[in-house]
């Protein structure tokens, strides 16, 4: 028999090897029943060697999920631990920040004191405790303004109207920096982009609406006063022939009087900060009975001896005259008695309205008087101004007026006839040492063929009469 260890060679009834020490197991012989007595017993031997196996497994086990549990207790314990140190933490920091009071309290004093770059990092933590506060959100612009950082203010004021379109605060703040850097466009456009009436109406001086008219287009049977009114100062330029207006177009001052016609006005505005509107459109038919044309006497022609031109119209109606070769208006001279004819060349224009404003067509007069007489004007003229300083009238042949510094004025333009008696007609006026004239009120006459002196006087009838000088 050999050591089943290291081989050697073994005696019987060895029951250790003497080379390595190897303990030598006997294996005896069994009996079939015996082997299956054995065989059963080692496997119940095995199936309780198992049981205790699987038991120990069991209880392994138990002690890892107890184990387990455990660090999940420890862990749940550490993160609680961990939540209440955060919130101490952020109670810390909250501490440390302080209240909304106090960050808008320091952002204030570090204000007065011009310490722009404090005021708005208190001001931003303001924002960041109440953000809803339009009001903590405009200061903190104002604030970049004083800082110079307009860029980050008008940001700041686009988003709080993007916000709050009736924040007039954050228009006003906004509107300042664009008029700082006259950018009056995009003042326009933010204005008009708000879509408010308030807001508009607050800074409506900033925008350029087309302008108004005091009547709406259509058919009239009467002059209207048109009148153009806008939002704010400014210009307007307008056309009455549907021509587009521009800048060398009528700019309107006073009432458009639209007389009989038609007409399309085109009107726009430009207001003082150089934004022009839109053009506004009206058309106007202005349909007038005629008023009669005014009875001019004498004809036009040549005369050698004084004529009173007079007119005639039918009561209500009044009459206004032009001799320069204007066309004449109801704002030229008004005729209420006959004219004595100018000496020389003459030509007169008349016109008449009725009470509504209805006019008639003009009537013409062109003259020609060569008066005939034994003296001339300038005669005439020295033999009044004679009488006028024996008189004490005047002072000197230069007409100075006594006691009143200035000097008077006599003009002679025509000539009348009274009584089969030609005169030449003197009107004065006094000249103040300002240079303004002013008519006085009084008149002479001089005879045209003896040089006498009168005074003349003209009655309500348009009649002149005269007195010995």
């Amino acid at each position: 028999m050999k050591c089943l260890n290291c081989g050697t060679e073994l005696e019987e009834d060895k029951l250790y090897c003497p080379k390595c020490g190897y303990e030598i197991q006997l294996v005896p012989d069994f009996e079939p029943e015996i082997e299956e007595k054995v065989t059963g017993a080692l496997e119940g031997i095995t199936s309780h060697l198992i049981e205790s196996e699987q038991q120990e497994k069991k209880k392994k086990r138990l002690e890892r999920e107890a184990r387990k549990s455990g660090k999940i207790r420890f862990y749940s314990a550490l993160a609680a631990a961990i939540l209440v140190a955060a919130l101490a933490v952020g109670f810390f920091v909250f501490r440390s920040m302080g209240s909304l009071e106090t960050q808008l309290t320091k952002a204030q004093e570090n204000a007065e004191e011009k310490k722009y770059d404090k005021a708005i990092e208190y001001m931003s933590r303001a924002v960041e405790l109440d953000g809803s506060n339009m009001d903590i959100r405009n200061k903190l612009g104002e604030y970049y303004i004083l800082n110079g950082q307009t860029e980050h203010a008008a940001s700041l004021f686009r988003e709080i109207i993007d916000i709050d379109r009736e924040n007039e605060d954050a228009y006003r703040y906004l509107i300042g920096i664009y008029e700082k850097a006259q950018d009056y466009e995009t003042i326009n456009t933010l204005i008009r982009s708000s879509g408010s009436e308030r807001i508009m109406n607050t800074f409506t001086k900033y925008i350029a609406n087309p302008p108004q008219f005091s009547y709406p287009q259509g058919t009239y049977e009467e002059i209207i006063p048109l009148k153009l009114t806008t939002n704010t100062t400014g210009k307007v330029y307008y056309t009455l022939d549907g021509s587009e207006p521009d800048e060398k177009s009528r700019v309107y001052q006073n009432s458009i009087l639209l007389d009989d016609g038609i007409y399309t006005v085109r009107a726009y505005f430009v207001n003082e900060f150089g934004i022009r509107s839109e053009t506004a459109v009206q058309i106007y038919q202005i349909h007038l009975s005629r008023a009669h044309e005014p009875e001019v006497m004498p004809e036009s022609g040549e005369y050698s001896q004084p004529q009173m031109i007079s007119v005639t119209v039918p009561e209500g109606e009044s009459v206004y005259y032009t001799v320069d070769g204007s066309k004449p208006t109801k704002d030229s001279i008004p005729y209420n008695n006959p004219i004595a004819m100018p000496i020389g060349g003459s030509s007169y224009q008349f016109i008449s309205y009725t009470e509504d404003g209805a006019a008639s067509e003009v009537v013409r007069r062109d003259y020609a008087f060569a008066f005939q007489s034994t003296l001339d004007i300038q005669g005439a003229m020295n033999l009044l101004l004679v009488g006028l300083i024996d008189k004490g009238i005047i002072a000197d042949t230069n007409c100075s007026v006594p006691d009143r510094g200035g000097r008077n004025l006599y003009v002679c333009s025509s000539a009348i006839s009274i009584n089969q008696k030609n005169y030449f007609l003197m009107i004065e006026y006094y000249e103040d040492p300002t240079g303004v004239n002013t008519r006085t009120g009084n008149m002479y006459c001089v005879d045209a063929d003896t040089g006498g002196l009168y005074t003349a006087a003209l009655d309500e009838d348009g009649h002149y009469s005269v007195v010995s000088f």
